[in-house]
């Protein structure tokens, strides 16, 4: 049935950090009079096959569902036809009772969100959104649009490796690339960050840029969020078979009221430790 495939720990990692963090949320608002929405704009089919074994775990969806204490709904976002078919026909055949709670889109990420994001009164409204994009698909845009809810807690896998490999070195970017940077940074401000001027090797007329490491990316990436969220927490680093960093997972909330997120920030601190 799985036609989405994972192939390391860091997969089992990020959905265990994802599961205890909804577990939380949902007994912390239980008595609270919100209307409660758990929101994963690429949901999958609900199911994930291993590469190498074949082994079959419950995805991000089927993990929000699963949980003892509900949200009052769920919103279902994915772009393959064939995944969305695949997730529709999982939500029938064992979810049935909950079909009046679920939404299942078949639509661009960006803009599916942008559309939810404008028909909730999110002063009513309290929600967990879990970004798992299929390489650098979140536009910056759509983040900047889940920080005005004021209202929604964010977990967003950001796409480490694949954003380093457009980071060339010397600043020789090709022209679509920087248009992509741009894209999920929201300006071109990284270029300042990532390249410094390399005096010693510039002293013969041509300008050479010097690159910065991983960790100048981490803290540019974490910085560039807190510009527009009150709240992000130190991002967990998940890593390849080879120690690789390959995602950061970041942790965002929208609501400014430091009494809103001074619980989640607890809670991330002990989920992300353990």
């Amino acid at each position: 049935m799985a036609i989405n495939s994972f192939g390391g720990e860091w997969t089992i990692e990020k959905l265990k950090i994802l599961s205890k963090y909804l577990k939380f949320y949902v007994q912390a608002l239980k008595n609270q009079p919100f209307n409660k929405i758990y929101i994963d704009a690429f949901a999958g089919t609900g199911v994930l096959e291993r590469k190498d074994t074949g082994e079959e775990i419950p995805g991000s969806t089927k993990i929000s569902l699963d949980i003892e204490e509900k949200f009052d709904r769920y919103i279902f976002i994915e772009s393959n036809r064939n995944a969305y078919k695949e997730l529709k026909k999982m939500i029938s055949e064992n979810y049935k009772e909950m079909s009046s709670k679920i939404d299942i889109i078949q639509n661009d990420a960006n803009e599916a969100l942008i559309n939810i994001l404008n028909k909730y009164k999110w002063n009513k409204t309290r929600a967990v959104l879990f970004l798992d994009p299929y390489a650098m698909s979140v536009k910056w845009n759509t983040l900047k649009i889940i920080s005005e809810t004021k209202a929604i807690d964010l977990w967003y896998l950001f796409p480490f490796s694949a954003t380093t490999r457009l980071l060339e070195k010397n600043k020789n970017i090709d022209i679509k690339w920087q248009a992509k940077l741009n894209s999920i940074f929201g300006d071109n401000s990284w270029e300042q960050e990532m390249y410094k001027k390399d005096d010693q090797m510039s002293l013969f007329g041509d300008e050479y840029y010097k690159k910065g490491d991983v960790f100048v990316l981490k803290d540019y990436i974490i910085k560039r969020l807190k510009d527009i969220f009150p709240y992000v927490s130190e991002p967990k680093i998940l890593y390849n078979k080879r120690n690789s960093p390959l995602f950061l997972f970041c942790f965002a909330v929208s609501n400014p009221n430091p009494k809103a997120w001074g619980l989640a920030k607890k809670a991330i601190k002990y989920i992300l430790d353990k």
